[in-house]
């Protein structure tokens, strides 16, 4: 089948291709580090013990195939540059997708299926948290998937040429997959279709050309064997336990589908959560994701409309054109559907990662390798579909199919926007330390200074693996000896200079800026009602440095000293070096520091109202529109009025629940009980506040058993006093 007229239509599919790739990893470049694992192979290469900890994963391990594994991961760390390594992963990830496009093309001989597997490949691409495909391992897992597809051209062009030195270069690229990745071996049915599919002569011919296709696989077994026999696994779960086949499939299964289309939504629901653009409220099902993402059409990116026309377009294209039938053989097709959970089996063998049958995933590299498989045979099948209508059915068989898929992509492309963008919030930690490591700013700190830096170890997506990574991070870049801490040391000697660095600008803002200060004296606490411990003492300062990075813009800081809310412009230089803006004050509250756009924000009187929630609220947590506090049964927030009059205020915000349930509220003048239908249910009190401290009491009945509902967004607004 040639779905397309050539040279022209080729050309256009391939310039298709290329769009729909540059709007799937739009941002990427900007993304921070995937998981932890990746910060100590940064350490190993910094440090100069990468060869020792090559050894001591393979031999604690039992798996010699970590020698290359570890040694390749850690090189793109030589790199000094975070995108850099980025662009280094997704190329190894773009060339699997052009490599399985151009074998399974070969192989059945049909440009369309090529180009309608990239394009599912491309446009269906799941970034969901750490399970991606752009992992943190570019040169194992998905190099390894290169050398597979390498292997699997050359047992093609041995059925096409006989010339045994392809059999040869199979052995070899067989060989290198299955050392960069033990998993890679159940693929060995996969690569025997292909053997099947393409040789020549009987039965018997290409069995024996299959024995000489496979003569490296006793010689790795053995290596592999005799490795793991001379080296007991020291790590608990990585036994095999086959005692269960059911649990092992069942495993497996669960890993496969994670890589389907949306088919990790519920795994990853917390992400979607933390997307502000197309939602309204506080997201708790897939099915209300839908109705929201319907409900702000016109808040869809540019970039989702174009993404979903061109896989809608390209399907299209493939499926309702074809100038000869094509039947693809049930051989190939029952290996694109082994292909799909081959991958998961031999890690579904281990009693450590049998736990995702029953609820969460904790492996997510072999589910990258079941979205590829799945590519293939949705290509597949909806090519053999199309070619079975007749006629005068296929445009509109191809329309149908066309428009689903770019209704998939456009969702898909949604919850991607979300991900993404808690990624490129991590990377706002990398940007703040090397701004802050080449600024000539630092250069005061003294050496054996505490430098409070709490935004480089806020956790967002990724877990920092040793609290002295940003203590080395800034000792190998500016060759200086302070330690970094998230916050004050009430260990550390009384004379210790203390340094507060602060990022003033938003995690995924364009512009990065940062302040540093030295710190004077501990301040009174701040009225801040999302505070842990409300009554902690504030670090203060008498001069704060702002550094700022990015294009020419005019901005403001926003800030509280003593003598109330000040605001200091901060000029931006519009270089790669640093500006500086020099704010001295008496007693500066660092934790008070905002940047904003120029002229935004004019100082007045400080609100004497505040509220604080009190026992039984938990932490806050980050949700859609504003941060949201959950509570079981009972709770309690204090209102606080700091005046001497009577004030009128709104209590506003959202009640969020799992389940229906009914809220009683008792506070100043105020007995009422809520009815709580929906998942989302707004809030708006009028109260009116005596002087001092008043008491507001939640009471839950029904609902869920641990968080029986959250606040979401509650806040004190002060309203004009009454005539």
């Amino acid at each position: 089948m040639n779905a397309l007229p050539r040279p022209a239509g080729r050309f256009l599919a391939a310039l298709c291709l290329a769009a729909l790739a540059v709007l799937a990893f739009w941002g990427y470049l900007r993304t921070g580090a995937t998981t932890s694992d990746d910060l100590v192979y940064e350490q190993a290469v910094t440090t100069g013990t990468l060869g020792a900890l090559c050894t001591d994963l393979a031999t604690r391990s039992g798996r010699f195939h970590h020698y290359l594994h570890v040694g390749l991961t850690s090189l793109p760390y030589f790199i000094d540059s975070l995108p850099a390594r980025k662009a280094l992963s997704l190329a190894v990830a773009l060339a699997v997708v052009a490599g399985l496009a151009g074998l399974a093309a070969r192989l059945a001989a049909s440009p369309a299926l090529g180009v309608l597997i990239a394009a599912l490949c491309l446009s269906l691409y799941q970034d969901n948290w750490h399970h991606n495909i752009l992992t943190a391992y570019p040169l194992v897992f998905d190099a390894g998937m290169l050398w597979l597809l390498g292997a699997g051209y050359a047992l093609l062009r041995h059925g096409e040429t006989s010339r045994r030195r392809w059999l040869v270069l199979a052995n070899i690229a067989m060989f290198l997959a299955f050392c960069h990745f033990e998993a890679f071996v159940a693929y060995l049915p996969v690569l025997a279709g292909i053997v099947l599919l393409t040789g020549r002569g009987r039965l018997r011919q290409r069995l024996a050309t299959g024995c000489a296709a496979f003569a490296v696989v006793p010689v790795y077994a053995a290596i592999y064997l005799g490795y793991r026999f001379t080296h007991p696994s020291a790590y608990d779960g990585n036994a095999l336990d086959i005692t269960n086949p059911l649990r092992v499939l069942k495993t497996a299964l669960a890993y496969s589908q994670s890589a389907l289309p949306l088919g990790a939504f519920g795994l990853n629901l917390d992400s979607i959560n933390r997307f502000p653009q197309a939602t309204s409220r506080y997201v708790l099902s897939f099915g209300q994701y839908l109705a929201d993402l319907a409900g702000n059409w016109p808040l869809f990116a540019p970039a989702w409309i174009a993404m979903a026309l061109l896989a809608g377009g390209l399907a299209f294209a493939c499926l309702g054109r074809a100038e000869r039938p094509f039947r693809p053989r049930l051989l190939a097709l029952a290996l694109a559907g082994y292909a799909v959970i081959c991958p998961n089996v031999l890690i579904a063998l281990s009693p450590k990662y049998q736990e995702p049958a029953a609820g969460g995933l904790a492996w997510y590299v072999t589910s990258n390798f079941s979205f590829y498989a799945l590519a293939v045979l949705l290509a597949l099948g909806a090519l053999a579909l199309a070619d079975r209508l007749p006629r005068r059915l296929r445009p509109a068989g191809a329309a149908l199919f066309g428009l689903g898929l770019a209704l998939v992509v456009l969702v898909n492309a949604s919850v991607n926007a979300s991900v993404r963008e808690s990624k490129i919030t991590s990377a706002g930690r990398w940007r703040v330390a090397e701004l802050a490591a080449r600024s000539p700013a630092l250069e005061d700190v003294p050496d054996g200074a505490i430098l409070v830096a709490p935004d480089l170890f806020a956790a967002v997506s990724v877990e920092l693996t040793s609290p002295e990574y940003w203590t080395a991070y800034f000792a190998r870049r500016t060759g200086r000896s302070f330690r970094v801490l998230p916050g004050p040391d009430p260990a550390a000697p009384a004379d210790a200079p203390v340094y507060v660095l602060r990022r003033l600008s938003a995690p995924a803002a364009p512009v990065t800026a940062v302040a540093l200060g030295r710190v004077s004296r501990l301040g009174p606490p701040a009225a801040d009602p999302y505070a842990p411990h409300p009554d902690a003492p504030q670090l203060l300062a008498d001069r704060v440095l702002v550094v700022v990075d990015g294009a020419n813009r005019l901005l403001d800081v926003f800030y509280r000293d003593n003598t109330g809310w000040q605001v200091a412009p901060a000029r931006v230089g519009g270089r790669l070096g640093s500006s500086q803006t020099r704010l001295a004050g008496d007693g500066i509250a660092l934790s008070s520091l905002a940047l904003l756009p120029a002229r935004t924000v004019e100082t007045g009187a400080v609100s004497p109202l505040t509220l604080r929630f009190g026992p039984g609220f938990s932490s806050p947590e980050r949700a859609v529109t504003g941060d949201v506090v959950w509570a079981g049964e009972t709770a309690e927030a204090s209102l606080d009025n700091a005046g001497d009059q009577p004030a009128r205020v709104r209590l506003a915000g959202a009640v969020v629940s799992a389940s229906p349930l009914r809220l009683r509220l008792e506070g100043p003048g105020l007995a009422m009980v809520l009815d709580c239908p929906t998942p989302s249910t707004p809030l708006a009190l009028e109260l009116t506040l005596p002087p001092g401290r008043s008491r507001l009491a939640f009471a839950a009945e029904g609902g869920a058993a641990d968080k029986r509902f959250g606040l979401l967004g509650l806040a004190l607004v002060p309203l004009p006093a009454a005539p």
